[in-house]
């Protein structure tokens, strides 16, 4: 079997709804490691966040802030930031109406908001995770590569159609990852393979949400869990099992991987 360039989501995909690792899932990664395949995560989430995760997983290569930033061997070797006037732009707007937001850096996260919502409390322990700590201007002083901003769908009316450079995809119904308009993981894993010399057919992506699409779609293999949107296992190649069931295990197990 050829050498391959396998991509995990972490949220509803790698972990299950406990926020837990299942043991096949460890076991799984263990033995396509040693087999000599490169194994990835590609998440929205940002380093802090993601970190407790990759240290259980012992991965070392990740795609963060949902493609905005790559690390081979714990190594950046890809970087997407957001445009800095456009930035400024939206935590204006995003004052003025009363949206709060965080900043995803390189490796640190910042909460904009010293007076937050209920709804950003909710959406952010959903991680499984503390609030960040606050800091107002943290874009000021370091580059911001995904802006978190915590909103319900009636007031996407302040972004929709006033940022050309940016795109914005829902993960949750009190929350959007604000993305370079070009970026993905889809473009960040297509680097990444380009790189360390994978081909398209050899590369296999599982994910749950609207952030994978376009990942699962570009992969040679793309795998929906079970418990993804419908619209995601429309362009998938294979359903696998849920997060809670096995489906990683179950799913690299259809395709002789493990």
């Amino acid at each position: 079997m050829n050498r391959k360039l396998i991509a995990f989501d972490i949220d509803g995909t790698l972990i299950n709804d406990n926020h837990e690792l299942l043991p096949e899932t460890k076991e799984a990664i263990k033995k396509m490691q040693e087999a000599g395949h490169m194994v990835m995560c590609a998440t929205g989430r940002s380093y802090p966040i993601a970190k407790s995760v990759l240290d259980e997983a012992g991965i070392k290569h990740y795609i963060l802030s949902n493609g905005a930033v790559a690390f081979v061997d714990d190594k950046q070797v890809y970087s997407n930031p957001l445009n800095e006037e456009a930035l400024e732009k939206l935590v204006q707007v995003s004052d003025q109406r009363d949206i709060d937001i965080v900043f995803n850096g390189l490796m640190e996260t910042k909460l904009r908001n010293e007076e937050f919502q209920e709804e950003t409390k909710i959406a952010m322990e959903s991680f499984g995770q503390k609030l960040p700590e606050i800091e107002l201007d943290f874009h000021k002083r370091a580059a911001v590569y995904q802006v978190v901003a915590l909103l319900k769908e009636e007031k996407m009316d302040a972004y929709e159609g006033n940022f050309p450079e940016f795109r914005f995809v829902r993960w949750h119904e009190n929350g959007v990852d604000v993305l370079p308009e070009n970026g993905s993981k889809a473009e960040t894993l297509k680097e990444v393979a380009e790189q360390f010399g994978f081909k398209q057919e050899d590369i296999i992506a599982f994910g749950d949400g609207n952030n994978d699409m376009e990942m699962l779609a570009y992969a040679g293999v793309g795998i929906a869990m079970e418990n993804g949107r419908e619209e995601l296992k429309a362009v998938s190649d294979f359903v696998t099992l849920s997060n809670n069931e096995g489906g990683i295990y179950h799913g690299l197990k259809e395709f002789g991987l493990v």
